[in-house]
């Protein structure tokens, strides 16, 4: 009677499996045929279906917290529940002995694992795998954000196992299926450990150039700046799950943003080991390791990033981080493909998780056949502008050949990579910075010769001569570096017109100090004179207090600040800032100076023809 009292405790043990809460509704009579109510609460906000199998039977004496006569319930192959208990790598330990050969021998056993959730979990499972297809009762909860739950009535005392057998297909926006959840049965309500993943992608947007950093929906950045990203995400509860919880990143990256392999993650704020993590970047149909290109303003951007999580399991529980926030951080740099359009460019993140406990998961990622939740997407965007100008003639007629500079301290910086060789000491003064990163081979040797290249051989008196080398004893290093150049003066971009007239700056971000010059008239017109200073605004167009204009145009506002004014405006269906400018033709000059020389041609052969006339005219009066 002892043992069989240990069976309430059991009760209580198994709610351990998801931390379930249970109320008592009802007493209940002495009978085996009594019916009863389980209410289950889904945390979730899909739909859930719950299955009920009854896995012992007996009379529940509810005043003395017993059920005595235990047998096989309806819900179970008893004879195959055994044999599979004798044979399971976690239970066989308890239950491969001779004695055991009844339900209430089996009982006894499962009334010893009270505080051992993993053996609850185990039986639970091997019970549901050795179901008959008798189910004592079945509901599906309506869905919603509150108010998720089902009644479903069995009848007889006993033990039910409650199942959810929610499809892959239904479990939605980041939604879990909850482990099989083992019961005593008078009228409970049983609260489903089911919970809701999801991400919030943000970009950290530096304050004024300090290091101070905040997290933003969205920003403005020209072609070669780098984006910093930060995913946050709870670590969800892995406890229900036997082995092994699979919980995967998945990233893609906008055209016009290149990978840079920049990755940091943080769990509770504390660095997470590389070793436990993993990133590869998707070529082809395969993901594979990834390296970053040498010039990632020029390539292509679009890096499909999945980062794995290794032994997630594991290193959560052990480290006390269920429900804590994992910080993910990696960086892109703006490419020459960036979209300088009003819908920006976006970039989401989702995760993929094991969102089925009743389910056994083998490794760090998923099998073909495993089942898994998806999370909603969470998405930022990055805008850039661009400035576009239109050359004519008086005519309106196109003109090529016009050269125009923008300059502007919110243009472009420099990303320079290379390897360089630098001497052990000055290697080893070399600290990374927000701009600057440095790798070190201090694995091989270097010396420098007089014609300024190195060499790794070594210099050996005996069979070579030193007169090629600077120094025989001075070691260099090779150091690979990548530096993002800030300049401390004003940018200089430079177009020419094309055959249509048309040059365009590409890739603006937000800023006080532009100026836009013609530099070089078309041959044959003059250049105009002055300079348009412009400065260039933006917010989110997303957000709830978004204003128009800006909201229309991507965020941006152009406002011409000094005394010229080209006439600098937006054009909603180029998407850009749009200006025209006219050029007029040179005035012809004479070749030589002065008035020219015709004029004396002209007076000349006018005096010569009236030299003449006078000449005839006197003959004739002298002949008479």
């Amino acid at each position: 009677m002892k043992s069989l009292k240990k069976m309430m405790a059991l009760a209580l043990a198994m709610v351990m499996v998801l931390a379930m809460g249970v109320t008592v509704f009802a007493e209940g009579s002495y009978g085996a045929t009594n019916s009863h109510k389980i209410t289950v609460t889904s945390n979730g906000t899909q739909k859930h279906t719950y299955e009920a199998y009854q896995v012992f039977k007996g009379n529940l004496n509810v005043s003395e917290g017993i059920l005595a006569d235990i047998q096989w319930g309806s819900g179970v192959d008893g004879a195959a529940l055994l044999a599979a208990l004798k044979a399971d790598d976690t239970l066989k330990a308890d239950f491969n002995k001779e004695e055991i050969k009844t339900a209430a021998d089996v009982a006894k056993v499962l009334a010893t694992y009270e505080n051992n959730a993993s053996k609850l979990k185990a039986f639970s499972n091997l019970a549901y795998a050795n179901k008959t297809s008798t189910v004592a009762g079945t509901g599906t909860t309506p869905g919603g954000e509150s108010n998720n739950k089902v009644d479903i009535t069995v009848s007889g005392d006993g033990y039910y196992n409650i199942v959810d057998v929610t499809s892959t297909a239904m479990l939605k926006d980041g939604d879990t299926a909850s482990a099989n959840m083992l019961q005593i049965v008078k009228d409970i309500t049983i609260n489903a450990k089911d919970e809701v993943l999801k991400p919030d992608k943000k970009i950290l947007d530096a304050v004024d150039g300090t290091a101070t950093e905040t997290k933003v929906a969205a920003d403005s950045s020209a072609i070669g700046d780098t984006v910093k990203f930060n995913v946050e995400i709870k670590v969800p509860d892995t406890t229900a799950y036997r082995d092994h919880f699979v919980f995967v990143m998945n990233d893609k990256l906008p055209a016009g943003i290149t990978f840079t392999n920049a990755v940091a993650i943080k769990i509770n704020n504390a660095d997470l080991a590389a070793a436990n993590y993993e990133v590869t970047v998707k070529d082809g149909e395969e993901y594979k390791a990834y390296t970053v290109p040498t010039d990632p303003v020029a390539a292509a951007g679009g890096q499909e990033i999945k980062i794995v999580f290794k032994n997630f399991k594991n290193y959560v529980e052990t480290n006390n981080l269920v429900g804590k926030t994992i910080a993910i951080q990696y960086t892109g740099v703006v490419n020459d493909d960036a979209a300088f359009t009003t819908t920006g460019n976006e970039n989401e993140v989702k995760f993929d998780f094991s969102n089925n406990p009743n389910h056994d998961y083998h490794g760090d990622d998923f099998d073909k056949d495993d089942p898994k939740g998806t999370t909603p997407e969470s998405k930022t965007k990055t805008y850039t502008t661009s400035l576009k100008i239109k050359k004519v003639d008086e005519k309106g007629t196109a003109l090529a050949g016009a050269e125009f500079t923008l300059k502007g301290n919110s243009l472009n910086r420099t990303v320079l990579t290379g390897d360089m060789f630098v001497t052990d000491t000055a290697a080893s003064e070399l600290t990374d910075s927000a701009d600057a990163t440095y790798v070190v081979d201090k694995t091989t040797a270097y010396y420098k010769l007089k014609d300024g290249s190195y060499t790794s051989t070594a210099y050996n008196s005996e069979t070579m001569n030193d007169t090629q080398y600077e120094s025989t004893t001075t070691v260099y290093r090779k150091v690979s570096y990548k530096i993002a150049e800030v300049s401390t003066k004003q940018v200089e971009l430079v177009v020419t017109t094309d055959a249509n007239g048309i040059a365009q700056f590409t890739g603006l971000r937000e800023g006080t100090d532009y100026t836009l010059e013609e530099t070089h008239a078309p041959d044959g017109y003059n250049k105009i004179d002055g300079k348009s200073t412009f400065k260039i605004e933006w917010s989110d167009p997303e957000a709830e207090d978004a204003a128009a204009p800006a909201k229309d145009q991507g965020g941006f506002t152009l406002t011409e600040t000094g005394e010229k004014k080209f006439g600098i405006a937006f054009v909603a269906a180029d998407e850009a800032f749009e200006v025209q400018i006219q050029n007029q033709k040179g005035t012809e000059l004479p070749s030589t100076g002065g008035i020219g020389t015709t004029i004396f041609y002209i007076v000349g052969a006018i005096l010569v023809l009236g030299a003449g006339v006078l000449l005839v005219t006197r003959r004739r009066m002298n002949a008479n």
